[in-house]
């Protein structure tokens, strides 16, 4: 019988035989995993194991090579896949994965998964991965947000992406098409909270209240760039530099602040037959100084075709400097 040989790494310590191997093999039942280490398809150093056991750096885990023929299948990256992930690609390093994220794929999630196709490629160039460790995104994006999107590439990139957000020494700056004339810069503080009344099981909102005591203080500094007019109605291109990270922050503020974006009819912008439903681009990701993975200071993502033919329609005068 035909065995895969994988190798524990320093990611996979400590970690339980069973916990790992529902990692690898996904698509198996648990008592099909917790079977297959009874009956020997499936030992640790060349012996039977239990699924109880604790799996040490460079233990040897042998797996009945047919376990894997389903996720040979489903999980193997198809050549349109690698493309899009090319194509859309800012940096590429052993720690990150930077990607200029498309319009209408999920960070995580979803049909169009792009979690999973970064996964598929991790484990196709990375002959020596981790059995613990899966690559994923390290911040959240919305599916109708383009633009800027990290993901982990190694445990540690992780750990140290996580820590500089939670004390927000990373910062990101977008770029929204919102309603109206914003004539000088602006700084919004707010209490968001979830809306429950929304009546979406799939699709939840958010609301800001101003004398709520459990909301999440949302601040995000408003800057208008340029003016334009989308069938009469005024519009004006904003840069959004958010200090905290809430969900729908930038689209619920904006609202809340007479200047809904274009398009975004869930809270409060008309309605258009466009490319997008809304137009709003996450530009630039500021990292600390020094850092210890040797990314540059200032990341940018570039705005998409979409974005830049909207531009175009609403007459937008802008020379493409951005970020003010």
């Amino acid at each position: 019988m035909d065995f895969k040989e994988l190798q524990a790494g320093v990611n996979d310590d400590g970690r339980r035989l069973d916990k790992i191997l529902k990692q690898l093999l996904p698509n198996k039942k648990f008592s099909e995993i917790c079977k297959a280490i009874r009956t020997g398809l499936i030992k640790v150093n060349g012996k039977k194991s239990s699924q109880e056991s604790h799996i040490k750096q460079g233990d040897c885990i042998k797996i009945a090579s047919f376990l894997f023929e389903k996720e040979a299948i489903e999980h193997s990256i198809t050549a349109e896949e690698e493309m899009l992930l090319k194509n859309n690609t800012i940096l590429k390093t052993d720690d990150f994965l930077i990607i200029n994220k498309p319009y209408d794929w999920c960070a995580q999630g979803g049909e169009k998964d792009l979690s999973k196709i970064v996964s598929k490629l991790y484990k196709k160039e990375k002959k020596d991965f981790s059995i613990s460790f899966t690559p994923g995104p390290l911040h959240r994006l919305d599916r109708k947000t383009t633009g800027i999107l990290c993901f982990s590439q190694s445990l540690k990139a992780a750990q140290w992406f996580s820590s500089m957000i939670q004390n927000h020494s990373i910062k990101k700056i977008y770029i929204g098409l919102a309603q109206g004339r914003l004539d000088k810069k602006e700084k919004w503080i707010d209490n968001i909270e979830n809306d429950d009344e929304d009546g979406n099981e799939k699709f939840h909102t958010v609301k800001i209240n101003t004398d709520s005591m459990s909301s999440k203080k949302a601040i995000t500094e408003a800057t208008p760039l340029a003016y334009g007019k989308y069938k009469g109605i005024e519009l004006t291109l904003i840069q959004y530099n958010i200090e905290t990270g809430r969900k729908h922050q930038i689209r619920i503020q904006s609202a809340f602040h007479s200047h809904p974006l274009l398009g975004d009819s869930i809270y409060g912008g008309i309605k258009i037959k466009e490319e997008c439903s809304h137009y709003l681009h996450a530009y630039q990701m500021i990292f600390p100084k020094d850092n210890p993975f040797g990314l540059a200071e200032k990341i940018n993502a570039s705005i998409l075709t979409n974005f830049e033919k909207m531009l175009n329609i609403t007459l937008i005068k802008w020379n493409g400097m951005l970020i003010l």
